[in-house]
């Protein structure tokens, strides 16, 4: 998003003020590249390139909740959400966006040089079909007060109950 006065005069001066979306950038380098547009004929398009690495948060394996099998079956997954020393924080509070076709639970685990939590989602749909939700987890923290997690499941028929495919006709 950019801010800028929307006239400057010839010979003037302004300020061109850019604020970044840095979500899903943490460990990686972000490069941006913004375009002004002038009246100037000799050259009407000038370009400023940002770029920058982007501190990691909390490392989430894996990022989404992918919950896929049988009917009947029980399908679960679980995710790992690792603190970086530099951020500490806590996790206070999870909620489901709906909630209706999964259960979840939230512990804290530590290890030498090591801390974070461990999501457990769980499939509660009694029947066949695809469903999407999204958790999202309430922290202590000023730099990243809300984590989401998306989930996405699919409960397919049982393999015994899957209608036989048609037989091939000899010629």
């Amino acid at each position: 998003m950019a801010s800028y006065p929307r006239q400057i005069p010839a010979g003037g001066e302004g300020k061109i003020s850019v604020k970044v979306n840095t979500n899903g950038y943490g460990g990686k380098t972000l490069k941006k590249k913004i375009s002004i547009h002038t009246d100037d004929t000799k050259r009407p398009v000038s370009h400023l390139f940002i770029s920058g690495n982007v501190k990691l948060f909390c490392k989430i394996s894996p990022r989404y909740a992918r919950l896929s099998g049988e009917i009947g079956s029980i399908i679960q997954t679980f995710i790992t959400i690792k603190k970086e020393a530099e951020y500490p924080f806590s996790i206070t509070k999870v909620t489901a966006k709906s909630g209706k076709d999964i259960q979840f639970r939230i512990d804290e685990y530590k290890k030498p040089g090591e801390s974070g939590y461990i999501l457990s989602v769980k499939n509660i749909k009694k029947e066949t079909g695809r469903y999407a939700d999204t958790l999202t987890l309430y922290t202590d923290s000023k730099v990243k007060p809300i984590i989401k997690i998306g989930v996405y499941g699919f409960v397919s028929p049982s393999a015994d109950k899957q209608p036989l495919p048609p037989e091939k006709k000899k010629s």
